[in-house]
């Protein structure tokens, strides 16, 4: 079984399913539908395979010749194991269903382009994630060093985070100079839209943030290049700028970035809360990591900008609140598989 999975995976990290956002490229996500259902099938085939395996129903039962206690208690956390196992693939293997069926259906629709572009993006990002999870957890369940493999990147979900969170703040009504022209408004989220598209990471993003940006551009440079400029208009692009920047909140919920921020945030009331008493001042490092939490709450963004401010007392309670929400247990539930970033 072993082999199938790494057989399985090796093909998923060699399928290219990146869809460009050029409205005349876009099209091209059809062509990919054939290749990204038969490895979503062949992932819940063998899921189902690991669910039959482990399934304790179908082990041994307890011997009644055995008189060992040790003996019997470890065949019932065997068995409890194999149990927790069997449940991991059949949420996984049901995960990857859902995410089969959505393709499919969106296959057959006309003029959903852009929704079958999203279904085969998230349907890769799905099913490397379901199979190394189980991966993971055959390998612990038989005491064995699992492979090395990681199916997100951190660095990369923080550096889009960044991306978000400054394009919020370039929009958000506490942030921008009330002053300001509506045009000047425009054109410098303008700028930090262009300057998104130069970096690295952009292809990275979902393919309906990287069209929606795109589209919001395209009505920027159309308002900005126009010799009227009529001002409903571009109230109209900026509340539209508004509510798109507010959803990308939803990046945080991935599971790779709610693990690091739920790690992070209990180094940091550790480090300012030892014992339950505040320290004296705020640890210069504390300034420096926290940068890789902002956006997710505003009354803690104040505190890790304010570098100059040694109050301590402030950071408790969004810090114990921050953990409180990222602790949810129906939060960790839905982001296992990614659903809420899907």
């Amino acid at each position: 079984m072993a082999d199938r999975f790494e057989h399985l995976i090796q093909r998923i990290d060699k399928a290219e399913v990146r869809v460009p956002e050029d409205s005349a490229l876009i099209s091209l996500a059809a062509d990919l539908v054939p290749n990204v259902t038969r490895l979503l099938r062949d992932g819940i085939d063998l899921l189902e395979l690991v669910e039959a395996h482990y399934d304790p129903e179908t082990a041994n039962s307890l011997d009644d010749e055995t008189d060992s206690l040790d003996a019997i208690g470890m065949q019932i956390s065997a068995e409890f194991a194999m149990r927790d196992l069997s449940n991991v693939a059949f949420f996984a293997r049901s995960d990857l269903r859902n995410a089969l069926d959505a393709l499919i259906t969106t296959a057959t629709q006309r003029h959903a382009t852009m929704t079958l572009a999203s279904h085969c993006e998230s349907g890769m990002r799905r099913i490397r994630k379901a199979l190394i999870s189980v991966e993971s957890a055959i390998y612990e369940l038989e005491e064995l060093e699992a492979p090395k493999r990681r199916w997100f990147d951190v660095e990369v979900s923080l550096q889009i985070r960044r991306l978000y969170w400054n394009l919020r703040r370039e929009t958000s009504g506490r942030n921008i100079d009330q002053h300001q022209s509506i045009e000047d408004r425009l054109r410098a989220v303008l700028y930090r839209i262009v300057a998104f598209r130069e970096l690295s990471v952009y292809p990275l993003l979902r393919v309906e943030d990287r069209v929606t940006l795109r589209r919001l551009l395209k009505r920027m440079l159309d308002w900005l290049n126009s010799r009227d400029r009529p001002e409903l208009e571009a109230r109209r692009l900026w509340e539209d700028l508004r509510g798109f920047a507010s959803l990308l909140v939803q990046v945080s919920h991935r599971q790779e970035l709610r693990d690091h921020d739920l790690a992070l945030l209990g180094r940091f009331l550790v480090a300012l809360f030892p014992g339950g008493r505040a320290v004296s001042a705020v640890p210069e490092e504390v300034f420096q990591q926290g940068k890789a939490l902002l956006g997710l709450d505003e009354e803690l963004d104040e505190l890790i900008l304010a570098a100059d401010s040694q109050a301590v007392a402030p950071w408790l309670a969004p810090l114990e609140r921050l953990r409180k929400h990222l602790s949810r247990p129906q939060l960790a539930s839905m982001g296992r598989f990614d659903l809420l970033s899907d």
